[in-house]
């Protein structure tokens, strides 16, 4: 079974926080090959409220 047949996304997990900076009042996400968002502010506050919402549901599952 491969990654994406299991729910996955063809890629294995990030270890390393993508990093993030402010640009001509955006927000802007660089991630690992080259992956580059920019967002509003607005935008970006919801989604670290959901990363951070799914981030801690996913460490709640971990054994240990």
């Amino acid at each position: 079974m491969n990654d994406r047949a299991a729910g996955g996304h063809g890629q294995r997990p990030q270890t390393k926080p993508g990093s993030v900076s402010l640009e001509d009042g955006q927000v802007m996400l660089d991630g690992p090959d080259g992956v580059a968002v920019a967002m509003t502010p607005e935008a970006a506050l919801e989604t670290g409220r959901r990363l951070i919402d799914v981030a801690e549901r996913a460490g709640a599952r971990r054994p240990g």
